[in-house]
């Protein structure tokens, strides 16, 4: 298996992408009535694709973060300094902590490519643990901020709220040889 990770607009990676953020919504979440289909913030930012050859095993958008959070995190702070790490999915059949480890790399570089300095994330507390974990492993501060309100779909579920510093430690992707 040779994985690559990808900024891409190709639509049929999307798509495969929109299926399997949908598949994994409604299972793993539990919400049935989930529509993995593109959204409007999916048009706003850039998609991360984890690829296998032409098949998608995984993804997340890069998008403006909403200013109410980075408020959060830092009041008076420029809102422009932040993306937002949204829609995280990755086939369950593959899934492995080195291939989350891996996407987790491929954000961190690709959104300080795009220039912010810090990345937030939406996630339950269990899922930010392991973020804390990834990016630590990488160097990289990412600091658990606390609970905040879930919205829309996600109204009942959990939600924490993290911030990733971009700008902390240096290149998350290994060197090559």
């Amino acid at each position: 298996m040779a994985i690559t990770f990808e900024l891409t607009r190709d639509q049929d990676l999307l798509g495969q992408y929109y299926r399997l953020r949908q598949t994994c919504y409604r299972e793993e979440l539990g919400l049935a009535g989930f529509d993995g289909s593109e959204e409007p913030r999916d048009r706003v930012g850039r998609t991360l694709v984890a690829r296998d050859g032409g098949a998608c095993i995984g993804g997340a958008r890069i998008v403006p973060a909403c200013p109410d959070l980075t408020a959060k995190v830092d009041p008076g702070g420029s809102a422009d300094d932040y993306c937002a790490w949204e829609r995280f999915a990755l086939d369950p059949d593959i899934r492995s902590a080195a291939l989350a480890r891996a996407f987790c790399a491929h954000l961190i570089d690709r959104s300080r490519s795009m220039g912010y300095a810090r990345a937030l994330v939406l996630s339950s507390r269990r899922n930010a643990r392991f973020y804390r974990q990834c990016h630590s492993a990488l160097g990289i501060t990412f600091d658990i901020v606390g609970a905040v309100p879930g919205r829309g779909h996600f109204g009942g579920l959990e939600h924490c709220l993290s911030v990733s510093r971009l700008t902390s430690g240096a290149s998350a992707l290994p060197r090559a040889a």
